[in-house]
């Protein structure tokens, strides 16, 4: 008897626990994607994992330790710079950084995260930037730049950058 009423309690507190039906995940799901083939799945709130792997990065291109960087990224990433410029492996896109000599300087402003399917992997970091770019006559060029990273298992697949002019 006794070992039947610790099976009882057992159960009940097992059932008990709280768990997320489909309904109320359909409910946490927002937003719309161009995606044909899976529209009826909606954007959800990625991870922080993502968005810590985004700012490991940032870290280590604000040291100029490209080499470093590589273990973050795929090797057949494809990297599309902010004037359109695509580089289609992580070595096409780490000469790129290193052609790049200039003394800009930013702040990390912002970053975020996003999935449309949660149980498949893979996830889409935003990140935004404040940029300082001293230019040859002494003036400084201010602007924002946005981007889109594909994380799929802690490597980044596809970085997107954009470029705004910051206000007056």
């Amino acid at each position: 008897m006794k070992n039947l009423i610790k099976l009882f309690t057992v159960a009940l507190v097992l059932s008990s626990c709280t768990t997320t039906s489909s309904t109320e995940v359909k409910e946490r799901m927002i937003g719309f994607h161009p995606n044909p083939e899976i529209q009826d799945l909606k954007w959800h709130l990625g991870t922080q994992e993502a968005i810590d792997h985004v700012i490991a990065v940032d870290k280590l291109w604000a040291a100029k330790d490209y080499e470093s960087m590589r273990s973050h990224f795929v090797d057949t990433v494809k990297v599309t710079d902010w004037n359109g410029k695509v580089s289609s492996s992580f070595d096409e896109f780490k000469a790129s950084m290193e052609a790049d000599d200039s003394d800009v300087s930013w702040t990390f402003d912002y970053a975020y995260s996003v999935d449309i399917d949660p149980s498949r992997g893979g996830e889409h970091v935003q990140a935004g930037f404040s940029i300082s770019s001293p230019k040859k006559d002494g003036s400084v060029e201010k602007y924002y730049i946005h981007e889109s990273y594909y994380i799929i298992n802690q490597k980044i697949v596809t970085l997107s950058q954009y470029k705004q002019a910051s206000a007056p």
